[in-house]
């Protein structure tokens, strides 16, 4: 495609304010960019020339230091790429508040492509020897178009507030890059004073997005039962044809509700077998009350838990492998109220599990802290007092400790 073709195209999409059209042809990484780079030689100058003489402020600026991220792409210049783009964006933004909210799309698009050219950009620095600085600029920089959307005070209809919850997770997910999950919870703030529609009128991408990022930041504030709640409505509205996506769900959710005693089904880990090989033992070992099984699939899977952020939740589940030791223990004894702090000690053993008396009391008293056994310990006879009614009552009604 031309040069005066792909500002022809442009134009058209300014003055039609077609949303989509305008937003497919500024993606950096798109079909419309790629194929305009490969048919326009034009010196910069040239083309710096034919952006001002055909397109309006503050377009001719933006489209001219798209096309520069473009070219700075085509020779693997990604600094160079990113400092084009922000540029873009700082255009953009100028202009942002004199308009309506029909070229959110577009903002939209500029805010993900300076993302995506950030972390490029900061490999690039860091294979020189210099601070990765791009990613946190890159942050600053969405933060003044989440500013621009949640502050915007035009009517409803034609408000710019309706691009808040999707720059919101650009955000998220730059913060979650580099790391700074605690950065969210102002964003968050935010979100609730503002007088901001119902996140329910919001489009479901939107609401998906939102839910799924508010139910990882509950899980890491150990918040389960939102964490759930969040992710659940999340996955649930993810099609399965979005497998990455849902994968990435169930990271966060398959842990809170490993919680709850809710076990993900043998369907469910067919559907994701790289979650199958991760949970596979663990959920094995949660059944069968298997101590030293969870603890080696724990070992084995930790790098992955680590890097996910979800290795204390899941370790937090090797409690419901006790409970179910201690519940086997429990049944093998008659259902007797009172059991022996030694039998325990064998079950642990027969799990290949060594510990002393006082070790085993302690991980009992845990149990009855933690609500998933009901009694008390009686240190002087070295016995397990259970209560007659319910001593090990369901996963579902415990509120995780």
């Amino acid at each position: 495609m031309k040069l005066p073709m792909y500002i022809g195209q442009i134009n058209q999409a300014l003055h039609t304010q077609n949303a989509y059209k305008l937003s497919s042809y500024i993606e950096v990484f798109g079909k419309h960019t790629e194929k305009m780079l490969l048919d326009s030689p034009e010196s910069n100058r040239d083309v710096e020339r034919n952006c001002h003489d055909r397109l309006e402020q503050p377009w001719s600026d933006i489209i001219f230091h798209h096309i520069m991220a473009g070219r700075a792409i085509s020779k693997g210049d990604f600094i160079e790429a990113y400092e084009a783009q922000n540029t873009a964006l700082a255009a953009f933004l100028r202009d942002f508040q004199k308009t309506t909210n029909w070229s959110l799309e577009a903002l939209f698009t500029i805010n993900k492509d300076l993302c995506k050219l950030a972390v490029e950009a900061d490999k690039q620095l860091e294979q020189r020897g210099e601070a990765p600085v791009s990613l946190e600029d890159c942050a600053r920089m969405v933060n003044k178009s989440f500013t621009s959307c949640i502050t915007d005070r035009s009517p409803i209809q034609s408000s710019k507030k309706w691009g808040t919850y999707n720059i919101a997770c650009i955000l998220f997910r730059t913060y979650f890059k580099l790391k700074s999950h605690n950065l969210c919870k102002n964003i968050i703030r935010a979100i609730q004073v503002a007088e901001l529609p119902e996140l329910s009128q919001f489009p479901m991408a939107h609401q998906v997005t939102m839910r799924y990022y508010t139910g990882v930041l509950s899980s890491f504030d150990a918040d389960f039962t939102k964490a759930e709640a969040d992710l659940q409505f999340a996955f649930d509205r993810t099609p399965p044809k979005f497998h990455k996506h849902r994968r990435l769900i169930l990271n966060y959710l398959i842990p809170a509700r490993l919680l709850r005693g809710s076990l993900p089904s043998a369907s469910l880990l067919r559907e994701f077998p790289e979650l199958d090989s991760l949970y596979g033992p663990l959920i094995h070992a949660i059944k069968t009350g298997n101590v030293q099984l969870f603890d080696e699939g724990l070992s084995q899977a930790a790098g992955r838990f680590m890097v996910m952020g979800t290795y204390l939740t899941v370790e937090m589940s090797r409690g419901l492998v006790m409970r179910t030791l201690f519940k086997k223990v429990y049944k093998t004894t008659g259902g007797t109220s009172r059991v022996s702090i030694s039998a325990f000690q064998t079950a642990l053993a027969f799990v290949g599990v060594t510990a002393d008396l006082d070790e085993v009391e302690c991980m009992i008293a845990n149990m009855i802290y933690k609500n998933y056994i009901r009694g008390y310990l009686s240190q002087e006879k070295r016995i397990l007092v259970l209560s007659k009614g319910n001593p090990f009552p369901s996963i579902s009604s415990i509120q995780p400790v």
